[in-house]
């Protein structure tokens, strides 16, 4: 599904350059449940970001299905966003004066679906997929951390999109509601045609993939396959 070739990210900073992605070379394939791990600064989110193209290489190609996506201009690279992948980030992006149905139904709004109740039933249908039904009216302040995740992965499912690409996505939560959000995501990878990829510093949520992308400074250090992944329960 996705290849990243030679792909750097060089930023400006007071003038001098800082090499935050240094010639990343990867392959992530159809139905692939895969983690990136590193340290602070590593640069596993500028690697998530440029996946996800909210960000682009210094230089290096990227492609999704074969198509060159640095190639696209903004307008089409928004609608192949909306299209095709699906975000969850640590700090959840909920808007606060939306109710959590709202917020999920928003993607669908900027793709072009303005009928409400359209908007409304899928978003309803994804709250209680994630087991949310009875918050739907209810605003981001009024749910817990957990609960707004849950809010921020059905968000992400509502275009069915073919990736899901989660940036620290238990690393506001304790340990029971992290652990409740990782059976989530594993309930949906089991069960939907995605791939999905978690960019983590916590070595027992990266162990839970088929496989883990090691990076440090920059580079890809290696590849780590685990043969024992289970479908969660």
């Amino acid at each position: 599904m996705i290849e990243l070739e030679d792909v750097w990210k060089i930023y400006k900073k007071k003038g001098v350059n800082v090499e935050a992605l240094r010639g990343i070379n990867l392959t992530i394939t159809d139905k692939e449940y895969t983690t990136i791990m590193g340290a602070s600064g590593s640069g596993k989110t500028t690697l998530l970001n440029i996946i996800g193209s909210l960000d682009f290489p210094t230089k290096g190609k990227v492609f999704f299905d074969g198509k060159d996506i640095t190639k696209m201009n903004d307008f089409e690279i928004s609608k192949f966003r909306r299209k095709h992948i699906g975000f969850v980030f640590q700090a959840y992006n909920l808007i606060s004066d939306l109710t959590a149905w709202e917020n999920v139904s928003l993607p669908m709004y900027y793709d072009g679906i303005r009928n409400k109740e359209e908007r409304r039933k899928r978003a309803l249908e994804l709250l209680e997929r994630v087991g949310l039904e009875q918050r739907a009216n209810h605003y981001p302040s009024e749910l817990s951390g957990g609960e707004e995740q849950r809010v921020a992965i059905a968000r992400a499912l509502v275009n069915h999109p073919k990736l899901i690409l989660a940036d620290e996505p238990t690393g506001n939560l304790d340990s029971k509601a992290s652990n409740e959000i990782m059976k989530l995501f594993e309930e949906i990878y089991d069960t939907e045609n995605i791939s999905l990829v978690i960019v983590t510093h916590e070595r027992s949520i990266a162990e839970r993939a088929e496989k883990i992308i090691h990076i440090k400074d920059g580079q890809i250090e290696n590849t780590e396959m685990l043969r024992d992944y289970a479908p969660s329960s």
